[in-house]
């Protein structure tokens, strides 16, 4: 499988959690992605930045501009979404998303 990350979008979030030896960086889920605690909080995918809001979550995430539901080929991931890069140029766009994929 193919995997297309935004780098720019990637060198950012490397550099928010670096120094942090709780967060392991993996290839998975179409591009590259951070565990915390062994969790899955977020990556960069191909659409933008993947994050887990968790079910309950998931629909007052979609209800936000530049979110969309992350897909695995047909099939609807209901614990996560996928928030545009634009949407995260700014860096504390970023850190909010990511804090709430470490709180989900």
């Amino acid at each position: 499988m193919l995997h297309v990350v935004d780098d720019q979008l990637l060198g950012r979030l490397r550099t928010l959690f670096d120094g942090r030896a709780d967060v392991v960086e993996k290839r998975m889920v179409g591009g590259r992605s951070f565990l915390v605690d062994g969790r899955m909080c977020c990556g960069v995918t191909k659409g933008g930045l993947m994050v887990r809001v968790g079910v309950q979550g998931r629909d007052a995430a979609l209800a936000e501009p530049h979110v969309q539901p992350l897909m695995m080929g047909a099939k609807v991931v209901e614990a996560y979404v996928v928030v545009a890069a634009d949407a995260v140029a700014d860096d504390d766009d970023l850190t909010r998303w990511v804090r709430r994929g470490e709180e989900s």
